[in-house]
């Protein structure tokens, strides 16, 4: 298909970075980006894929209560923080 395209001045300084370091004709760079491109955004959507997170036990706090700020900041920075 034949159609016109804008492009914006740092997307075609990109691509035709990108085509000469390939080899690739501009044509074929735009194709095959987005093609890429595309394809990134369908595999976003993907409802099928599932991610398993896994609780990591990292110990007893340090501090019994995070409402003494001074306590909290003596303990992340040293003593000598003043």
């Amino acid at each position: 298909m034949r159609t016109t395209l804008t492009i914006d001045e740092d997307l075609r300084v990109a691509i035709e970075r990108r085509r000469r370091a390939l080899g690739h004709t501009f044509k074929q760079e735009v194709n095959d980006l987005l093609r890429a491109g595309l394809l990134h955004l369908e595999g976003e959507h993907d409802e099928d894929r599932q991610v398993r997170i896994e609780p990591l036990a990292v110990g007893r706090p340090l501090l019994r209560s995070f409402d003494d700020i001074a306590a909290v900041i003596a303990l992340s920075e040293g003593e000598g923080h003043r």
